[in-house]
């Protein structure tokens, strides 16, 4: 199952990565990876059989600490 989900997140990288360093956009690039790795990583964790809380709460949290509410 793994090894499935690296393979399918490793095409979506040769699809967009390429064409996102010829036109130079680094930004976007980057926003891309970021993004791109927290997706692999939350569900290299969910294949794993790891139980997370609600996206909602870790984004409540992380609102919360940033903007000291």
């Amino acid at each position: 199952m793994i090894a499935l989900l690296l393979i399918g997140f490793g095409i979506v990288a040769l699809i967009q990565v390429p064409g996102l360093v010829r036109k130079q956009w680094w930004r976007e690039l980057i926003c891309f990876t970021v993004l791109w790795f927290m997706g692999l990583i939350f569900s290299v964790m969910i294949a794993r059989g790891i139980n997370l809380p609600p996206i909602t709460t870790i984004i409540n949290d992380s609102i919360t600490i940033m903007f000291g509410i």
